[in-house]
């Protein structure tokens, strides 16, 4: 398992897991400087991780204006790995509480076009 990033109230937690291929990025993404935060874990996402195979999975309870250009920008990369023929997925998680989460998922979803991108309703 590789930690790309350590979970705080505010950073979420990033992990990869090499056995599966699961990169996991959950919790609660509002830090003050979001670019530069995820600038660093999209450059380790591009430079460190598999490109042929991989399936991301976002299980964020909330997320600020800033977080959600640069999951943006995670899902681009994701994206161009699809269009290059990799065998990735995305999976959005959300909440039955966070309803404003789902709509997040959606407007992800339909801005990725053909990308696999799977969202799903978990309790609690």
């Amino acid at each position: 398992m590789l930690t790309l990033s350590q979970p705080k109230e505010r950073v979420p937690l990033i992990s990869f897991d090499e056995e599966s291929g699961i990169l996991l990025v959950s919790g609660r993404s509002f830090m003050d400087n979001a670019v530069d935060f995820y600038r660093s874990v999209i450059a380790l996402i591009k430079n460190e991780l598999p490109k042929d195979k991989m399936k991301v999975v976002f299980n964020l309870e909330y997320f600020n204006t800033s977080s959600s250009k640069c999951i943006l920008e995670i899902f681009k990369y994701i994206k161009s790995l699809y269009d290059e023929g990799a065998d990735v997925q995305v999976v959005w998680n959300y909440s039955e509480r966070f309803e404003d989460m789902h709509e997040a998922g959606e407007d992800y979803k339909d801005l990725m076009g053909d990308l696999p991108f799977e969202i799903v309703e978990k309790e609690g």
